[in-house]
């Protein structure tokens, strides 16, 4: 069997289902062995650039609790792999990258695209390992196997992350014969789970047991672990209360009573407020980065007890007094075994009320016309979409102040996964990662993308393999004419002083029309609250297609962002979704 074949047979017997990227002279081996040897289990997914191949396949495995798996060519295709390879590497989300490589044959010879770093080209070795948890570049075929086998166990144990394989064009050919007797026929054979200390998850149970108000604060690493609904059933049965990050709004049902809502800079008021109030606070599947450590990092370290498969980051931060290492289902799993040995169950969280800052205006940008109070808000647009949200599907956001606000605003609806990236917190994310999410969902599973027009920009363009695969996930894109976040950090720090953030207004309807025809792509543009209702209810018709629903945002309001509010910033009382069917109210927006 030639190393090309290898490689795509054992992913197809794996089930990994997808390889996402561009073909190129250094990769085609690759290509053409998928479609000799696919048999209809693993598919080639063409993308606009190898950054969106890697966003999706990131997002693949993010969401899906899978290995992703995403291929370039040489050159600038290895280069841009490197933003989602650094995202995954960030977020710890397992990646597998075949990269394709010159022939070693001409390496430091002047091959086009050598990378062999001799000479004054580019160390590939160099730069993937600085964004990878391991890059290998094969060479030859002897311990093809074993490489192999090494680099998807590294990727999908421990601290998860991407693993790249350089593979030189000269080498696809080669003969590695048939895999191992002990091939694995499943990734979780290929996830080494380490042993946790029995003394320490005891004593973890008994701070939670004898503490008068813990609370679980869950990070995305729950999705990841080997049992996510371990953590869900031991809050659930011992009625403790559970906040989330802004990345893991999703791995808890918000409509349960025991959740207080999300921490961290785009975090609930009312959820710090609570946090800073407890006895006793246990991040799961978190390092506590700063855009998610908000109120934890007032608390003294002796409050805090973490779990975490990775210890690093907390130790270094000194947030917490013990770090339980290990994976956070094996250790709730070993945590519900106590609890059946040890039943307790804690009071409810007294007079709780989840609380949201109240939208109001935010000073106009020098140089922009604020138009009469008759347009679209994105809390406005935030409390509208809410009802649109799918149920069992997944929702994704970007980056930027439209990001912050539809999370701070809304809540997950049952069932359905809700995801940002906040490891590199690149711009563009979400629109190929909602690729990666829909992929292999059960047929009437949608999704929702929330981006602002500057995302767009830069990677718009791939709602077209959307359109191409017939994915029905409705992007929506709040357009404004400016990087939003930038501009109110501008305004609040360098005395609005606005540069480099501006631009012409780009009709996002218009160029959406270009990449699909309208029995295959479905496009609305709103910029009222009654023409955005009556655009949900169009496209609520036709969901089964992509489409693009663009939000026409003139006038701004200040982000609900910690680090641009006050102290005394107004909130307000919601009403929450266990408790009420009204639709969910924002509060009033108010002026400057």
């Amino acid at each position: 069997m030639r190393i090309a074949d290898a490689i795509v047979t054992a992913l197809r017997e794996l089930d990994t289902r997808y390889v996402f990227g561009v073909s190129g002279a250094n990769v085609e081996h690759l290509h053409d062995s998928i479609e000799r040897l696919g048999q209809g289990r693993l598919s080639a997914v063409l993308t606009k650039r190898e950054d969106g191949a890697a966003f999706m396949a990131d997002a693949r495995a993010r969401i899906h609790r899978t290995l992703g798996v995403c291929c370039s060519t040489s050159g600038g295709g290895m280069m841009n792999l490197v933003p989602g390879l650094a995202e995954s590497h960030a977020e710890s989300v397992p990646v597998l990258a075949v990269v394709g490589q010159t022939p070693t044959t001409l390496d430091g010879r002047g091959s086009f695209q050598d990378s062999s770093g001799i000479g004054r080209t580019i160390d590939a070795l160099s730069l993937l390992r600085s964004v990878t948890k391991k890059t290998v570049r094969i060479t030859g075929p002897e311990g093809f196997w074993e490489i192999f086998r090494d680099a998807m166990e590294t990727a999908l144990s421990g601290r998860k992350g991407p693993v790249a394989l350089l593979i030189p064009r000269n080498c696809y050919d080669l003969e590695v014969g048939a895999p191992p007797a002990d091939w694995p026929k499943s990734l979780d054979e290929l996830t080494r789970t380490e042993p946790v200390d029995d003394t320490a998850v005891r004593q973890l149970f008994r701070r939670l047991r004898d503490a008068t108000a813990p609370v679980l604060l869950l990070g995305h690493g729950v999705r990841r672990s080997t049992d996510p609904d371990a953590v869900r059933r031991f809050a659930l049965r011992a009625k403790i209360p559970v906040v989330t990050t802004m990345g893991a709004r999703g791995e808890f049902p918000n409509e349960d009573p025991l959740y207080l809502g999300v921490v961290g800079a785009g975090g609930h008021p009312s959820a710090a407020t609570y946090i800073e109030k407890s006895d006793l606070v246990v991040p799961v599947g978190t390092g506590l980065a700063m855009m998610t450590r908000g109120p934890v990092s007032g608390l003294a370290p002796d409050r805090v007890v973490a779990v975490n498969i990775d210890p690093g980051e907390l130790q270094r931060a000194e947030l917490a007094d013990t770090v339980v290492q290990g994976d956070a289902g094996v250790v709730f799993e070993r945590l519900l075994d106590l609890l059946d040995q040890e039943p307790f169950t804690l009071p409810a969280a007294a007079d709780y009320e989840l609380r949201r800052f109240v939208p109001r205006l935010a000073e106009p940008v020098p140089g922009r016309q604020l138009p009469s109070r008759t347009g679209l808000l994105q809390s406005e647009a935030v409390r509208i979409l809410q009802d649109h949200l799918p149920s069992d599907g997944h929702v994704l956001y970007d980056a930027g102040n439209c990001a912050v606000a539809s999370m701070h605003y809304s809540f997950v609806p049952p069932g359905s996964s809700s995801t940002i990236a906040l490891g590199m917190g690149g711009m563009g994310y979400s629109i190929g990662a909602a690729i990666g999410a829909q992929l292999g969902t059960p047929e009437g599973t949608r999704t929702v993308v929330m981006c602002g027009d500057g995302a767009f920009l830069m990677s718009g363009l791939e709602v077209h393999t959307a359109v191409e695969l017939g994915l029905p996930i409705l992007y929506v894109v709040f357009n404004n004419g400016m990087h939003g976040m930038c501009a109110t950090r501008q305004q609040t720090f360098f005395d609005s002083r606005i540069t480099a953030v501006q631009y012409t207004p780009v009709d996002a309807r218009s160029v959406a029309s270009g990449l699909g025809t309208p029995d295959r792509l479905w496009i609305g543009s709103a910029e009222t609250p009654a023409e955005l209702a009556e655009q949900l209810d169009q496209y609520g018709r036709r969901s089964h297609l992509p489409g693009v629903l663009e939000l026409r945002i003139d006038t701004e309001e200040v982000p609900p962002f910690a680090g641009f509010l006050p102290a005394d910033e107004p909130t307000t009382v919601v009403p929450t979704p266990w408790r009420f069917k009204a639709p969910l109210d924002c509060g009033a927006v108010t002026s400057v």
